[in-house]
């Protein structure tokens, strides 16, 4: 055998002290091999006389079974190639992290504006991606979620709009009896109610829910027993289920309880059990006091007692919740239950009449429970504010990609250098993929920190209506997002340079000359600077667009003054303030011993405008003037107004508002607000007029004393609202019918803050009933502000993501014309040689500018125009297309364009000729 075994004919190498990456080569080469050896070994015989044909056989013979040498052979070289390709990475790895920490080290400045970009740049997306996995990615926490269904009543409000009423006490009974689709369907509502535990008295989160509830959410008792259908008969006895949490916190877990009586405003309950740990409902009964109810959380279960024999009406206090049966779909229950609806008219005729059906388009909706807890606005505007802040991941990523070329032809000629020493394109990669994952990993690392405290701020400034937003959190899969993102990122920055020709010799060849960048890497870099501009656009029109509603939505008069007025709640126990009268002499006491305090003005008590006003309204009648057929009946908001109520709101009345005294002679005295006046009696004056609400079971009509003028008190955003205000009277006696027990109260001061008071109060209370809870002291412009809330949170993100966006393309056009001036110094100087004035030279470099900003401004309102659309239900009064808005932030964003390029440009106007063709 030769000594050059190892060599090729030809004399090139064939097999070095490196193996092959694949099998298939490895192959290709031991096969070639051992070919080289068998033809050697036949040229020695035919050069010793054999024929060609003897010396191949016999050189095979001697050779030996090739097959069995090829398979041990290729084992060998399989088991070193393993070996050696992961001592070759380890060693790599280590070598190329070790070179490439030194080298971003020696560039402070490029690494750490691309390391604090990218970490701003994730971490805000990574925050934002942990509220939208909590609020409308994350499943329901109950067992088979995807099953469970809400039922309720969607109807068209004359004068109001769009409403979704809960279910009916005759409506649970029918949909229960009849369903076929859903394996359990059960009704509940929330409230609010005074209960005393280990003699204490305080008001708990009160969930009256029918046996089927527990059965469709699939709970369980940890101790003693849940409700069953025998406990929801009106005959039952008084019974009441603790959730874990209370539980715990009351009673301290203690197992004894079970059996024992809890004291509550409504008489003794006896204890049968307690809950499952963590069980919630899925959201509030739809006239739940938002500020009793933190979250969804129940303190305890009372049974919602049901008479199956009626008599029923047409009032629609609880929320439908039901359990899909396997197999069956939402399409079906819909139709099922659409059919069912169709037959209320016969079945109660005395609650729903054909006429109510089709005035007020009646219907029934079964829809995914999860649907009916985000609503339809919750989801739309989380995407899009991740989308906004996804739009400034790109424009980070983007402003960091043109650093990386820029970068990346500065370093040209140390790339050929390793190139000429005999760097494979392997080692080049792992080299470029080392630099980018290091940054972009520490930059990752860094966002997770930055996440952690814009979950924060965020939770700080959301409106405390959005659906699960206590569930926020940093968890597990938030921080893989963030190490994902930065991953991607670092692995796209890696490879790009691969992409690029000119990695070799001649570059050290030509010098400084070969560091000018080709048409291409121009066209790349202009193209990421065109489209962080477009971008920009998008985002800082949507934040413009948002800030014009707030604004729009600030300036709305609501009718009411909220200044130096001061709101709480009272919750009186019905055991002891048991009629309307009790519960009137209370508020009577409170308003003379409050009123006597300095700095107050004025009292009342009533609902609370902005909060307690639009989740449900009742009919009303006008005296001797019948509806027409063609005239729809108004389906208005009936809130209590004790003496006092539109003074401490500062609300202008025409005629009079009730006194004590009409509350004493029960002169059946109502205030009604003007458009209500003007739809029932047009052209007419209301004063004196008679009206009712329907199932009042008299004939007695109430008498019009006063008009309030136009009265926002739903939502700043919706209509005037229809309202009839009762002044603590009412037809009946039950004190729960004129809802006197609940009320919020309000304090108007002068000169002082309103929340000083509170001291007071909750003594005078105190004093006057020590039983009575003092609750949720606040001031109305926090009530206004909470209104406003969920706008303002959405401004404020998409602000930030607008400013953020603006910062990172004035800073990318920056560095990009910096670079392009930089590296036309030759020409510059030429150009100032042959007679061009610095002027012009600036001109021309702003112009460059001008030239891409203009073309991404371009592309930037195409694309607000094209998704206005998603962003119009967010606004309120201001389209998503508004011409001014788009023209101003165009505008803007071309000025600040002109600004980042005038720097670079005033440099290029100062080079000096000689220097510069000196340097080329």
């Amino acid at each position: 055998m030769s000594a050059n075994w190892w060599r090729r004919g030809d004399g090139d190498p064939k097999r070095d002290f490196s193996l092959p990456l694949s099998r298939a080569r490895l192959d290709q080469e031991l096969l070639e091999e051992f070919r080289f050896h068998i033809e050697e070994r036949r040229d020695q015989l035919i050069a010793e006389g054999m024929t060609p044909a003897a010396a191949e056989a016999e050189a095979r013979r001697r050779f030996g079974d090739d097959e069995t040498y090829r398979r041990l052979t290729k084992r060998i070289d399989e088991d070193t190639m393993r070996q050696q390709r992961r001592s070759e990475f380890f060693s790599t790895l280590i070598r190329e992290t070790r070179h490439a920490a030194g080298v971003l080290l020696r560039q402070p400045g490029f690494s750490l504006i691309a390391f604090i970009t990218l970490a701003l740049g994730i971490g805000a997306t990574t925050a934002m991606y942990a509220v939208l996995d909590a609020v409308v990615l994350r499943p329901l926490p109950y067992s088979d979620a995807d099953q469970l269904v809400s039922v309720l009543h969607p109807a068209t409000v004359p004068g109001s709009g769009e409403r979704r009423w809960g279910i009916s006490p005759g409506g649970y009974v029918h949909f229960g009896e009849g369903t076929k689709t859903l394996s359990s369907f059960g009704i509940y509502r929330t409230y609010g109610m005074t209960v005393t535990a280990r003699d204490e008295a305080e008001v708990a989160r009160v969930a009256a829910a029918t046996h089927d509830v527990f059965e469709a959410l699939r709970a369980r008792a940890s101790l003693g027993r849940l409700f069953g259908a025998d406990d929801d008969q009106p005959s039952a006895a008084p019974v009441v289920v603790l959730s874990h949490e209370y539980h715990q916190q009351r009673y301290g877990g203690d197992p004894s309880v079970v059996g024992t009586v809890l004291r509550t405003e409504g008489g003794p309950l006896e204890i049968i059990g307690v809950t499952m740990p963590g069980l919630t409902l899925p959201m509030p009964g739809p006239f739940a006091d938002a500020s009793n109810l933190a979250g969804f959380g129940v303190d305890i279960w009372v049974p919602a007692r049901v008479n199956r024999a009626g008599p029923f009406w047409n009032t629609h206090p609880n929320v439908g919740i039901g359990r899909l049966r396997d197999g069956a779909t939402i399409e079906a229950a819909n139709t099922e239950f659409r059919a069912m609806l169709a037959r209320f008219p016969e079945q109660m005729s005395n609650a729903y009449s054909p006429g109510f059906i089709k005035q007020y388009d009646f219907r029934v909706e079964v829809s995914p429970l999860r649907d009916a807890v985000l609503g339809r606005n919750v989801p739309r505007a989380i995407w899009m504010l991740f989308g906004a802040q996804l739009l400034v991941l790109v424009i980070a990523a983007a402003n960091v990609g043109n650093l990386f070329l820029v970068r990346m032809e500065a370093r040209r000629r140390e790339a050929a250098v390793r190139t000429a020493l005999g760097a494979e394109p392997v080692h080049m990669a792992a080299h470029y993929l080392a630099e980018s994952l290091l940054l972009c990993g520490a930059a990752a690392v860094a966002a997770v920190a930055i996440a952690a405290g814009g979950i924060k701020l965020l939770l700080a400034i959301a409106p405390t209506d959005v659906p699960r937003l206590s569930q926020v959190a940093l968890t597990p899969a938030t921080i893989a997002v963030a190490l994902g993102i930065g991953l991607l990122i670092g692995v796209v920055l890696g490879v790009v340079p691969l992409f690029r020709r000119g990695l070799d010799v001649q570059s050290l060849r030509d010098g400084s000359r070969g560091l000018s960048a080709s048409p291409r890497q121009r066209f790349a870099r202009s193209t990421l600077v065109v489209g962080q501009i477009a971008l920009t656009l998008m985002l800082l029109a949507g934040a413009t667009l948002m800030l014009r509603s707030f604004d729009r939505l600030r300036h709305v008069q609501p009718g009411f003054d909220p200044a130096n007025t001061l709101t709480f709640q009272l919750a009186l126990p019905f055991s002891t303030y048991d009629t309307r009268e009790k519960a009137a002499l209370f508020h009577r006491a409170l308003q003379d011993r409050v009123r006597a305090l300095p700095g107050v003005t004025a009292m009342g008590g009533g609902s609370v405008p902005l909060e307690d006003f639009g989740t449900g309204c009742s009919v009303v009648f006008r005296e001797n003037m019948p509806y027409g057929s063609g005239e729809q009946t108004p389906c208005v908001s009936t809130p209590v107004a004790l003496p006092g109520y539109f003074d401490a709101l500062d609300i202008d009345v025409s005629g009079r508002t009730p006194t004590w005294t009409d509350v004493d002679a029960r002169s059946q005295a109502v205030v009604v607000t003007r458009v209500l006046a003007d739809r029932l009696w047009p052209g007419e004056d209301p004063i004196g007029k008679g009206i009712r609400t329907s199932g009042e079971g008299t004939d007695e009509w109430y008498r019009v004393v006063g008009i309030v003028p136009e009265l926002r008190l739903e939502a700043l955003d919706a209509p005037p609202t229809e309202a009839v205000f009762y002044a603590a009277t009412g037809l009946t006696k039950d004190a729960r019918s004129s809802n006197l027990n609940g009320l919020t109260m309000l304090v108007r001061t002068d000169g002082i803050d309103p929340m000083s008071l509170v001291p007071s109060l909750r003594a005078i209370t105190r004093e006057l009933d020590p039983s009575v809870p003092f609750i949720s002291p606040r001031t109305m412009d926090a009530v206004v502000g909470r209104s406003m809330a969920r706008v303002s949170f959405n401004l404020v993100l998409l602000g930030i993501a607008g400013a953020m966006g603006l910062v990172l393309s004035a800073v990318g056009l920056y560095g990009v014309v910096s670079y392009v001036v930089a590296q036309r110094r030759t020409e510059i100087g030429i150009r100032m040689a042959l007679g061009a004035s610095a002027r012009a030279v600036s001109r021309m470099v702003v112009m460059q500018s001008v030239r891409l900003a203009a073309l991404g401004v371009a592309i930037g309102l195409a694309g607000a125009l094209a998704t206005g659309g998603a962003l119009q239900a967010m606004l309120f009064e201001v389209s998503a297309n508004d011409p001014v808005v788009l023209a101003a932030v165009a505008l803007l964003l071309m000025t600040i364009v002109t600004l980042a390029s005038w720097a670079p440009a005033r440099r290029a106007a100062g080079i000096e000729p000689v220097e510069a063709m000196r340097e080329g």
